[in-house]
């Protein structure tokens, strides 16, 4: 019991470790005073200890998991528990899921807390938050990176790609964070199976279902191919870009303007059946410029250079720009 405790408080995230010492200490600091309280002391107390024991529960679990997901996108995670669900393999096969989108936003040093705290920073100055679900976005991943720590000698680890920047990114990032783990290794690229969609979170559980079952490679990645997929992700890490597309089979690091003129003629394309003087709502413009768009990048990175353009001066503006519902743009 005493050793497994101690495993459980090694993967616990800072966040929640600070959770369980902040409830014990309040229920000291209540109970110190009040003589006639012990009885609700210890029940309070009891009640903390129980969640370790839920976390102690979930520890064996996860061992006793034969195989470990791991996907991009808690869309493409929630898709893939119902699909294991539904197949009766959700007690064997566990799922990681990373949130967040890897084709924005810095990759420097991001495989070291510094460097995640750097992308955090700058999603913060950049990224409209309005509601607030960057912080969240920031600890869930970094609960699972302590994830990836837990995942068992024997289990095998399917990794979930498609063809994009986003997907390709993180494929190289969690390979260079078990470069030096035993496991199996195995790749699922959705869009050999099913090119129709522009990444893994846009299939339905049940199309996703029909990918699994067909897979992509029998066969375990090679020593060589993980240690090449690594070094990639060193490559790609010591680029200052913020912004990838996936083009010619390979993750291109490009400059953040690189869709403004397609942002500003998608724009000048609204206003051809509308007067000179109106302005249009930020999201149908977002909208536009994602559908014509070949490229998995999220619609805050759009409505971010939409606003870097009315700094410019290309655009006029109308309302505040707290979040996109509540500004209107037009050309200047």
């Amino acid at each position: 019991m005493e050793q497994e405790l101690k495993k459980i408080i090694s993967n616990l995230t800072e966040r929640e470790a600070k959770s369980i010492l902040l409830n014990m200490l309040l229920t000291v600091n209540m109970h110190r005073n009040d003589d006639g309280s012990k009885d609700g002391f210890y029940e309070q107390m009891i009640d903390i200890f129980d969640e370790f024991q839920k976390m102690r529960e979930q520890l064996h679990k996860k061992r006793s998991n034969q195989v470990v997901h791991i996907v991009f996108g808690l869309s493409a995670a929630g898709s893939l528990k119902m699909v294991l669900k539904a197949a009766g393999r959700d007690g064997q096969e566990g799922v990681i899921a990373f949130p967040g989108i890897f084709s924005i936003g810095p990759l420097f040093q991001l495989e070291t807390e510094k460097g995640r705290l750097k992308r955090y920073e700058w999603m913060k100055e950049h990224i409209n938050d309005y509601f607030a679900e960057l912080e969240d976005q920031y600890n869930r991943f970094e609960a699972e990176i302590h994830q990836l720590d837990s995942i068992p000698e024997h289990a095998s680890i399917v990794i979930w790609t498609a063809n994009n920047a986003h997907e390709q990114t993180g494929l190289r990032f969690v390979h260079k964070l078990l470069q030096n783990r035993p496991n199996a290794m195995f790749h699922i690229n959705t869009s050999k199976v099913s090119p129709v969609y522009l990444h893994t979170g846009e299939i339905v559980p049940e199309k996703l279902e029909t990918v699994y079952e067909k897979g992509d490679s029998p066969f375990p990645l090679t020593s060589e191919e993980k240690r090449c997929l690594a070094m990639e992700w060193e490559e790609l890490s010591k680029r200052k870009h913020v912004l990838r597309i996936w083009k010619n089979e390979k993750i291109k690091s490009v400059e953040e303007s690189f869709f403004d003129p397609l942002i500003i003629d998608k724009t000048r394309e609204l206003q051809k059946n509308r007067s000179q003087k109106d302005f249009i709502v930020c999201p149908r413009v977002v909208g536009e410029v994602l559908g014509h768009l070949n490229e998995y990048i999220g619609d805050e990175f759009i409505e971010y250079r939409i606003r870097e353009l009315i700094y410019k001066g290309v655009f006029e503006i109308k309302g505040v720009p707290k979040a996109m519902r509540f500004y209107s743009i037009r050309l200047a």
